[in-house]
């Protein structure tokens, strides 16, 4: 797996920082909450794209699409996030973004302890 230099490295830790204050928020104030979660998706998602599996391990592999998979869930709530906050569609209603964040947290909770397992075994 490719590591990120110190600056990604700071930018993902960051991203992922804004994520949860904007997330933890969003009761408190809806637009300001869907901003900063927003920013935060795009840099933890972007850094995730950064690093590249080169192997050959079947499971690491696997595991790096499920990661990937989970990252596209947390933009997506963003996404639906700004479609309840700011556009009020009639289709979000129900804080439907909380349901692809909690399976893209789920699954980025999954990898984040399986892909370092996995690439020591394999050493």
């Amino acid at each position: 797996m490719r590591s990120l230099s110190r600056t990604e490295n700071l930018l993902f830790r960051l991203g992922a920082l804004l994520m949860v204050a904007g997330a933890a928020t969003y009761l408190v104030s809806g637009q300001v909450a869907c901003i900063a979660f927003g920013i935060g998706v795009v840099l933890f998602a972007g850094m995730q794209l950064r690093m590249v599996y080169e192997g050959s391990n079947f499971v690491v592999a696997r595991l790096r699409r499920q990661q990937l998979f989970g990252a596209a869930m947390l933009v997506l709530a963003a996404v639906a996030m700004v479609a309840q906050t700011f556009f009020h569609y009639t289709v979000m209603r129900h804080n439907e973004w909380v349901v692809c964040l909690l399976i893209g947290a789920v699954i980025q909770l999954y990898t984040a302890f399986r892909i370092p397992n996995e690439l020591e075994k394999g050493k």
